[in-house]
């Protein structure tokens, strides 16, 4: 867990530039390895690979510009925190639907619109302080790392797709990634701990070119790529369409998604500040100000919308480096690379089972410092409940998703994920069963010990 005596470089540290430019390439990292998402809505809508090369270019420059904007510090915009932007899967189903029915240039106006949206949610956060208890706070960033559990199983043990079968050599990869990455970061020391994560990476990539063949194969295809090379839009500039009749999935997907990037920036602020006895809304307000925007700027420039990385925020407590300015080379460096085919196409033959091992690797600080934030609270009845059902009806999205696919379309959003649905219910329920403490005996704070 971070304390301000055990970090390497606190949240307004500027590193040297050595170690700040490899810190921020282990960012990247994770930044990249969701790069997939919008090829793979360009493949689902029988697109041209030109069309999915331009989409993954463009979504990786609007990405890192996001994680350029996210760690500024101004009144309104920006966290101040180590918490870049990558593709996440908040917005493939709507906007895939949207680009089924439109097009992208249908795509590109749902998008903006829902940018839109989480800008105007961002100013009303700060007054809500009220509603979140470290009971809820503990709880909402404990299941940020929850919620990328099933893709970094998945990964580790090179799944691509249901029903595949796992070979003994992924597994060995993984296991093997897995353990110099604890290692490093329990036994390490000096640069060793600080770039764990990049060490485990590379020695698992050198460990999966000798045993699987398709990891050298892949390889074999960046000789093909150029060097540089600009996107070549599959639209025109202003091609930019709205559909009334798609607004309101895209308003609760919105939602959804500021649920998510809360989520991601209490956990950030909590790693960057531990001092903190209570959550700061203001820079929260800001991330998502700043989360909108990026949004938005999707939406104009033609990309999938982006969001924040819990991984990367997991990847800040391990290593105990939480300078934002992290964020920002690693945002420069991310959009610099949507001008180079040949780099892009090395670091996506990153095997899959280290890509599991990474996730694994952060989600379990996060898991671990939601926990300890909840235990600042004593645990009555009411926390019991509270906790209780929204971990059972937030988990089963994950253990039951096919129960919800039958709930209505705008209802299914709420029940896509672990977090958002954990975090509703989390601070509907807090307010149900505190309800006599908090508004009816108004000089007892919720906050307090009970028994």
């Amino acid at each position: 867990m971070t304390t301000p005596e055990s970090m390497v470089y606190k949240v307004n540290d500027v590193p040297p530039p050595g170690p700040l430019i490899v810190l921020s390439i282990q960012h990247m990292l994770f930044m990249f390895a969701a790069s997939s998402f919008p090829a793979m809505l360009v493949r689902e809508i029988g697109g041209s690979v030109e069309m999915a090369t331009a989409l993954v270019s463009l979504t990786m420059i609007v990405a890192g510009m996001g994680s350029i904007i996210q760690p500024l510090r101004w009144k309104y915009l920006g966290s101040g925190y180590l918490c870049p932007n990558l593709c996440g899967p908040s917005y493939l189903s709507a906007s895939l639907h949207a680009a089924w029915v439109g097009g992208l240039p249908l795509m590109r106006g749902m998008i903006l619109f829902s940018g839109l949206v989480e800008m105007g949610l961002a100013p009303i956060v700060k007054k809500l302080r009220f509603m979140f208890p470290p009971i809820i706070v503990g709880l909402v960033v404990a299941m940020v790392g929850v919620s990328v559990i099933s893709v970094a199983t998945g990964n580790f043990f090179g799944v691509a797709f249901s029903g595949d079968s796992t070979r003994w050599q992924d597994l060995v990869v993984g296991l093997v990634s897995l353990l110099i990455m604890v290692g490093a970061n329990i036994w390490g020391r000096g640069w060793v701990r600080m770039y764990c994560l990049l060490i485990g990476t590379l020695l698992g990539w050198a460990l999966a070119l000798l045993l699987t063949p398709d990891t050298r194969v892949a390889l074999t295809l960046i000789e093909s790529k150029p060097m540089f090379a600009l996107p070549m839009l599959p639209f025109g500039i202003w091609d930019i369409r709205f559909n009334p009749a798609l607004a309101l999935p895209f308003l609760i997907v919105s939602v959804c998604g500021s649920l998510k990037s809360f989520g991601n920036l209490l956990a950030a602020q909590q790693i960057s500040e531990p001092e903190l006895k209570e959550p700061n809304m203001q820079p929260i307000a800001g991330g998502l100000m700043a989360d909108g925007l990026t949004t938005a700027l999707a939406g104009v420039m033609g990309a999938l919308a982006v969001d924040t990385s819990s991984s990367n925020v997991g990847l800040a407590a391990a290593t105990r480096a939480c300078s934002r300015w992290i964020s920002v080379v690693a945002g420069v460096i991310f959009a610099v690379m949507a001008f180079m085919p040949k780099v892009t196409a090395a670091v996506a033959t990153l095997p899959r089972p280290v890509l599991g091992a990474s996730l694994i690797f952060a989600g379990s600080f996060m898991i671990c410092t939601g926990l300890k934030e909840m235990m600042k609270e004593t645990f009555d009845t009411r926390a019991i409940f509270t906790v209780g059902i929204s971990l059972i009806f937030g988990l089963s999205t994950g253990f039951m998703p096919d129960l919800y696919a039958r709930f209505p379309g705008w209802l299914q959003n709420f029940f896509s994920d672990p977090l958002p649905t954990t975090t509703i219910f989390a601070i509907l329920l807090y307010q149900l069963f505190y309800f006599d403490l908090l508004y009816l005996r108004p000089k007892k704070t919720p906050a307090e010990p009970r028994t």
